[in-house]
């Protein structure tokens, strides 16, 4: 497999979590729709799979996908079918698809912190895993 393998995303490549959604949709407001929002920061190389740009999924839920993205704050919104590197897939097929998730909390500016630098060891982490 190339770059881009048949699911459209690049292998070996870090792409950012934005969010985590239980989308409740109009028509089967029993059974919301469990995704995630992805974007590669290279802006394109987007995921072609259910609920990606041109899916079943987003035309069926694509009212119910807007009124989620015109919630968002004007800088994280996003087109549903353009080639910016800002997708949804479901949950499920994310965490079979990426292997490692690497966590970051962006803390507000009147917080204070501690910085580790080096190795993963139990004097800073609790444990190794």
């Amino acid at each position: 497999m190339g770059d881009d393998g048949p699911t459209g995303l690049i292998m070996n490549h870090a792409y950012g979590l934005n969010d985590v959604i239980l989308l409740q949709v109009a028509s089967d407001p029993e059974n919301p729709k469990r995704l995630v929002r992805v974007r590669n920061p290279w802006g394109n190389s987007e995921w072609n799979g259910a609920w990606g740009a041109g899916s079943e999924e987003l035309v069926t839920y694509e009212k119910d996908l807007l009124a989620y993205v015109n919630s968002l704050p004007v800088d994280e919104q996003f087109l549903l079918d353009a080639d910016d590197g800002t997708f949804f897939m479901e949950y499920s097929e994310w965490k079979d698809i990426f292997s490692t998730l690497f966590l970051n909390v962006d803390f507000p500016d009147e917080w204070t912190g501690v910085r580790f630098k080096s190795a993963w060891t139990k004097n800073n982490s609790g444990g190794l895993p």
